[in-house]
């Protein structure tokens, strides 16, 4: 019987494996969200299957969902609305 037949709770998986597999699905989510494939065929409706799974795994991994997802940095307006020139 060999060492690696006994599955490893998720907890030691997260912390030896799962930088490593987070890696992998960044790289691959973000090459689905660049491609050049056009909305509403069925290789788009794929690619969006396929990065929705890997937010799933991204949630068991990390906790989070959105761990991929790029936050919208907000923009501060420097002048006001109403200026009077």
């Amino acid at each position: 019987m060999s060492r690696r037949s006994k599955l490893l709770p998720i907890e030691i998986f997260r912390k030896v494996e799962g930088p490593e597999i987070l890696k992998v699905l960044g790289e691959a989510r973000q090459k689905l969200c660049l491609s050049q494939i056009p909305f509403g065929t069925p290789d788009k409706l794929l690619a969006n299957d396929i990065i929705s799974r890997i937010d799933d795994m991204a949630e068991i991994l990390t906790g989070d969902r959105k761990h991929f997802h790029i936050e919208v940095h907000q923009v501060v307006c420097r002048y006001p609305a109403n200026r009077s020139e």
